[in-house]
């Protein structure tokens, strides 16, 4: 007798997260937290397991990644305490996202309470798991909350970059910003050495650096310095040229449209169109994008908490297919959260985290609504099935 696999989950539709037409299969088997077996022809009776789960009719993915949240949004109410919003990042798991990405608090609180409230959630195991790049790397006075983490020298770069990821940070997150409003234009910007600098240090220990970034002077430094996504689409046209480059250097882009159509809606801006074209030329010259909705407000939010459905619904609106989108929700967030190893994509030996719905999203998204399981890690978060 082989191995007793935890569970196996039989006659689905298998969206493996890797831009592939999706496939049915006769099984696919969970041991240990990872994925053990996925069968295309063969039965899967063959593998005995504690739990058997027949999804005719549904599809499996990985489970979604949110490349682009503040998980601590509360800094909109001006509070002091950085501290996870564990109702939002309930309604994330529930729906689906296995996987967050915290861009940076705004608070002045320490990195250590990041790291807390990081590892307690973790431990308590019912919300997603969370990456994330603890405060903004910025010039002194310049762009990044109440208490970005200011540099002003290579050596106090380096220094504070290995502090940052000593403590368990994740990953780096910097800006380049001209001023949000006309009463903060001019702050001041790290400078071109400093970038480099920086995106040097945070590669050499092995992790990625985000930035900040929406105007296209600014990305084309930072692409230089060597970021590896950047966390919004700017405001004004993409360049060709710059378009050309970030694919050389295989720099990601995070759109959150979902910021700009509520700059849109909310204030008379018109942002959203010239990004979405922006998006779709990226995209068509073999650009790469994830997906994140950015941070939501706690008294008046402007889109649902849980699965970043508007800004996928804002994606398609830029004539993305749905297997595209698919592939930036799934496998393009695990690379820009530095774990495609071992998420993103649904192959034997990674750890398991499905978003299982009734119907297919491959062609129509409005399925992805229609949640028959959540796993992560192997464990079964939520159970639609009827047995």
């Amino acid at each position: 007798m082989g191995d007793i696999l935890d569970i196996v989950l039989k006659e689905g539709y298998l969206i493996d997260g890797n831009g592939t037409p999706g496939r049915r299969i006769s099984g696919l088997g969970i041991k240990d937290g990872r994925i053990f077996m996925i069968e295309e022809d063969a039965s899967a009776d063959s593998y005995p397991s504690k739990r058997s789960v027949s999804l005719e009719g549904c599809a499996i993915l990985p489970g979604i990644v949110n490349a682009h949240v503040h998980a601590g949004f509360k800094y909109m109410d001006n509070e002091a305490l950085h501290d996870f919003e564990r109702d939002y990042l309930r309604s994330c798991l529930l729906d689906g996202v296995t996987t967050l990405r915290d861009e940076g608090m705004f608070t002045e609180d320490e990195l250590e309470t990041v790291i807390e409230k990081k590892i307690q959630l973790e431990n308590d195991g019912g919300y997603p798991r969370i990456v994330t790049t603890g405060k903004f790397f910025s010039a002194p006075g310049g762009y990044g909350g109440q208490a970005p983490i200011a540099i002003e020298s290579t050596r106090e770069a380096i220094q504070k970059v290995n502090h940052l990821l000593d403590l368990g940070i994740d990953m780096v997150k910097t800006v380049l910003e001209d001023g949000i409003d006309p009463s903060t234009f001019g702050l001041p910007q790290l400078t071109d050495p400093l970038l480099f600098v920086l995106c040097d240090e945070a590669h050499r220990r092995k992790t990625k650096v985000s930035a900040h970034v929406t105007q296209a002077h600014n990305l084309k430094r930072l692409v230089e310095a060597g970021i590896d996504d950047a966390a919004h689409m700017i405001y004004d046209e993409l360049p060709e040229e710059l378009i050309q480059r970030m694919i050389e250097k295989g720099t990601f882009i995070v759109p959150t449209l979902t910021i700009l159509k509520m700059f849109d809606d909310r204030f008379g801006l018109t942002l959203l169109k010239q990004g979405q074209m922006n998006v779709k030329r990226f995209v068509d010259a073999g650009g790469k994008i994830a997906v994140g909705n950015d941070y939501i407000e706690t008294i008046d939010p402007w889109y649902p908490t849980g699965l970043p459905f508007l800004e996928l619904q804002l994606l398609k609106e830029c004539g993305l297919t749905e297997a595209q989108i698919l592939q930036a929700a799934t496998k393009h967030g695990a690379e820009v959260c530095n774990l495609s190893h071992e998420l993103g994509t649904i192959e034997v030996g990674k750890v398991a985290d499905f978003l299982i719905v009734k119907g297919n999203p491959e062609f129509n998204l409005d399925d992805l609504k229609n949640v028959v399981m959540v796993i992560k890690k192997g464990e079964i978060v939520v159970d639609n099935t009827i047995e």
